[in-house]
């Protein structure tokens, strides 16, 4: 039996179409959520007063999101640009939505550098911005988390 070797979270690179090399933090919340149809009330009342119940999947509750956790660094505004291009003109964006979904990836290394798991993402876009808070007490450096929603992910490794 080979021998099972855990993977370290904290060995990972996320590339999203012309976002490289990029200062992140942390890359959270790849997540699914399944809808089913049927099991709220029983079908139908059989021989002996059996109830019948049917529970089937109906799709996905909502597109999987990430969530992502990069540090401000002077002079780049590439995702804040990249979130400002998806925004609508009427909230200071540039209203281009269509045109600025990005495909990417998120790798994980194990701890010989080697890629041991990747999910690739189609058509995403940055659905929410949040800047940490400032405040003359705190040693942390500053932070920029976007919530990006993703239109397909899909495990390749």
């Amino acid at each position: 039996m080979a021998q099972l070797q855990p993977i370290p979270t904290s060995r990972f690179y996320l590339e999203i179409d012309g976002l490289t090399e990029k200062m992140v933090k942390k890359v959270d919340g790849i997540k699914f959520e399944g809808q089913s149809a049927g099991h709220e009330k029983p079908l139908a009342s059989s021989k002996d007063g059996k109830t019948l119940w049917q529970t089937t999947s109906a799709g996905f509750e909502k597109n999987p999101n990430l969530t992502l956790e990069t540090y401000l660094c002077e002079g780049d505004q590439d995702w804040y640009n990249w979130m400002k291009a998806t925004m609508p003109p009427s909230h200071g964006g540039d209203g281009k939505w269509g045109d600025n979904r990005k495909s990417g990836s998120l790798t994980a290394y194990d701890s010989e550098d080697k890629e041991v798991l990747r999910w690739d993402f189609i058509n995403a876009w940055v659905k929410s911005y949040k800047v940490n808070d400032f405040t003359s007490e705190s040693k942390d450096l500053a932070t920029e988390t976007f919530e990006i929603v993703v239109e397909q992910i899909n495990r390749v490794k």
